[in-house]
């Protein structure tokens, strides 16, 4: 889906990123979904200036901005900021994630391999890819190692971790824990979050290289049932994502 650029837009945040200074060095960023088109965007440099909103813009918050295109960015769904940033919203997590599904299946791929072969054409360098139950994280720097649940899935992927809550968090608990905090992190974030939550994984392409993915952002919606109907919708709509 073609953005368009230069306008004044509403953002759905679905994840904050922290920078990469060494190759493939990455800015800090916001991915959201833009609400006029429905598409993934990724707002970047952000905090715009150097400066977040005051407090700080959590997840699942709608905000308001102007964008324009960046022509020294390869990836379709990037965006830079310009002027001030506004919150107008949140979308809660009620309801077993009722409101907030309908803006995270749209983007469901179904491996690594599939989101990658769409970012070699430039068609998508961002999605969400659902992780097979034995996920581990690996520490120092924070990495995600897991296989997607698809037939397509290859091998098994470790990718590196920038999503700025998740780097929060083991920051929190090294503080916390100290000499046990890597062993403490991983019983929480690790094979045990996926036995308790449907996790799926937001993934992004690199600017400097951009089939090369990162986690941009974890998520662990509850896992719920789905009466047969919506199962067979969902799966057909998965089938046919690239």
């Amino acid at each position: 889906m073609t953005l368009q650029t230069g306008s004044e837009r509403d953002v759905l945040v679905l994840a904050k990123t922290i920078g990469a200074n060494e190759f493939p060095v990455e800015r800090p960023a916001i991915v959201g979904v833009d609400r006029a088109t429905g598409a993934l965007v990724r707002l970047t440099p952000f905090p715009w200036k150097g400066a977040d909103t005051d407090p700080p813009i959590p997840r699942w918050t709608w905000i308001q901005l102007n964008t324009v295109g960046d022509d020294r960015d390869v990836r379709p769904e990037t965006l830079n900021v310009q002027g001030e940033v506004l919150t107008a919203g949140y979308v809660d997590a009620k309801d077993g994630w009722r409101l907030r599904w309908p803006f995270v299946r749209p983007h469901l791929r179904r491996s690594v391999e599939s989101l990658t072969a769409l970012a070699k054409v430039r068609d998508a360098t961002a999605g969400f890819v659902r992780p097979e139950s034995d996920i581990d994280i690996v520490q120092l720097p924070l990495r995600l190692r897991f296989r997607c649940a698809s037939e397509d899935c290859q091998t098994t992927h470790e990718l590196p971790v920038l999503d700025w809550e998740l780097h929060s968090l083991a920051h929190a608990t090294r503080a916390r824990y100290g000499p046990e905090w890597a062993t403490r992190f991983r019983e929480t974030w690790g094979a045990g979050l996926a036995e308790r939550y449907d996790v799926h994984l937001l993934l992004s392409a690199y600017g400097q290289a951009p089939t090369k993915l990162y986690v941009a952002g974890l998520f662990y919606p509850p896992k719920v049932a789905e009466d047969s109907h919506e199962h067979m919708h969902h799966m057909e709509h998965r089938r046919h994502q690239s």
